[in-house]
């Protein structure tokens, strides 16, 4: 009976932590985490790709957390690049006439893209790190 109980909280704390899966093929590199169970949100997801060429970030989340990314995108990206269709907030940088990054933000759901061969790598290791500080706001509790 003692076993029983040992291997049920065993198994009731490992589910509580956090997972982070990171996978690679060739030159890219997929990050996938989700949250601790201890957090609020119950559908949050973040899918992190770097190849070569592309930077690129997905994120689902519950609407919750909606404001607190907006605010964080607005105070680290050049507003003249902001715009609105609907309810999506969008930030969007072109260099000509293609898109070098766009930072697309909706209800529950945030989309990044970023074409490293359009960016400095200054400007590209500046949007890297805020991807981190948006994949850590939506980690925390």
């Amino acid at each position: 009976m003692k076993i029983i109980l040992f291997l049920i909280m065993l198994i009731c704390g490992a589910l509580a932590h956090g997972q982070t899966t990171v996978s690679k093929s060739g030159n890219t590199t997929a990050v996938a985490k989700t949250p601790s169970k201890n957090t609020k949100s119950t559908k949050t997801s973040i899918s992190i790709s770097n190849s070569d060429n592309y930077y690129s970030l997905l994120a689902n989340f519950d609407s919750w957390r909606t404001k607190k990314l907006e605010k964080l995108l607005s105070e680290n990206l050049d507003n003249s690049l902001f715009s609105t269709d609907a309810d999506t907030k969008i930030w969007k940088k072109d260099h000509n006439g293609e898109t070098a990054y766009s930072f697309i933000l909706k209800e529950e759901k945030l989309k990044v893209n970023i074409d490293k061969e359009l960016v400095s790598n200054a400007t590209f290791e500046k949007l890297k790190a805020l991807g981190e500080k948006i994949s850590e706001t939506l980690s925390e509790d």
